[in-house]
Parts: C-alpha cells; structure tokens; sequence
C-alpha cells in the first residue's frame, strides 16, 4: 500500500512558508528574526538544500545486497516453504511466484517499489487496485506496489498468483530500494492448464490476481 501523509505534508509546508515568509521581512527591515530566548533563530534549508541532505544522508547508510531471487514458491520433503529459482514457468491456477531480496544496510527503514510489468492488460487486476494496495499504470499493463518496512530482519519479499486470463508470454517485475534498482527480473510464462480456462462464452474467465504479501 502507498503511504500518504498529506497533513504532515500540509503543515511542514505551511511552517516553511511562514519561515520565508519572516526572513524577508527582516531582510527587507535590516534586522534578524530571534527566539523566544532572544537568540538567533535555527536558519529554514530550501527544497534543494533538504533534498541534498537527504542524498548525503543515504550515501551514508548504502544498501548492500546480498542475494536476490525470483521464482516460483513451493515446499521441500520436510514442508518448508522454499523459492525455486526459474525464469520459465507454465501458467497454473493459484500458482504462487514472486522475488526476494536480502540486504544489508544501517537505516532503520527502506521503502521498496516493485513495477509488475504484463505483456498486455490482464481482463482484471483483482480487488488490490480498489483497495489502494497497488496503483495500475494508465496503460493496464503495470502495476506498482511500494512499502515502508523496518529493516531489523534485512528481507523483503512479494509474490503474486496467476489467474485465469492472465496474458502468456514475457514479464518484468522490477524491484528497487530507496529509489534504487536492485533487481530487473525477467521471466516468461507459458501456456499451461490455467491459461487454458475459459468462460461459457468463450472469453478469458476473469481471474482474483493479486499480490499476497
């Protein structure tokens, strides 16, 4: 899900605005704006200023993969859930596929984006896209998901389940961190017992895809 916090946003806005709005007015009467204590008053960055120290502030704590994989999700002979790594797989109804990512890094939080990118638009994208917990591209074909996490455990993860009229062919799920690309991957679904499943009148059925995690 997207996170928003348009009052906080509000309200930083409106406390630099009257900020600025102080300092010309003291520039334009020659003095300087004071505390309450009658000391100087702490000095209000610009957007450029803030957002180079939050650059600078980054480049301090670099994200350090250690692994990242895609495929498809499965069990062992003991019951544990385990990936298997492929890039080619056949369509199967509720088949469970997706990535993971581990990392190293001294932030306490990351937001990561994931950009699911179909050959073409899927007949639905399931109850996610009403719900807010990804946004489609205006073209149907992608969708972006993006959380906040704490990163105490070093691992991020998403996997999705195809469903009945899910297009064949190439995908894309890209995967980044902090607005950096960790991972591209690429991977091909095939024709398979799912894609096979049709409606009455001969359409797709339309199938509940969505992310599950």
């Amino acid at each position: 899900m997207i996170l928003r916090r348009p009052l906080a946003l509000a309200a930083t806005l409106t406390a630099v605005a009257a900020a600025a709005a102080l300092l010309a007015a003291c520039a334009a009467s020659g003095s300087a704006p004071t505390d309450s204590g009658g000391g100087s008053a702490v000095a209000v960055q610009t957007p450029s200023q803030s957002a180079a120290s939050t650059r600078e502030a980054l480049a301090k704590h670099p994200i350090e993969v250690v692994t990242a994989q895609f495929g498809v999700f499965g069990a062992d002979p003991t019951g544990r859930r385990v990936l298997f790594e492929t890039d080619n797989f056949p369509a199967i109804n509720a088949a469970p596929y997706g990535w993971y990512v581990m990392f190293k890094t001294q932030r306490p939080t990351v937001v990561w984006r994931e950009e699911f990118e179909l050959p073409e638009p899927p007949p639905t994208w399931g109850p996610g896209e009403a719900m807010g917990i990804y946004t489609i591209s205006p073209d149907r074909r992608t969708a972006v998901t993006e959380r906040i996490v704490p990163t105490r455990l070093g691992f991020i993860a998403n996997e999705w389940r195809y469903a009945p009229g899910d297009p064949i062919g190439a995908h894309a799920m890209r995967v980044y961190i902090d607005g950096q690309l960790i991972k591209d991957f690429r991977f091909k679904i095939e024709e398979g017992p799912g894609s096979e499943e049709r409606n009455p009148h001969g359409g797709m059925r339309r199938g509940g895809r969505g992310p599950t995690t």
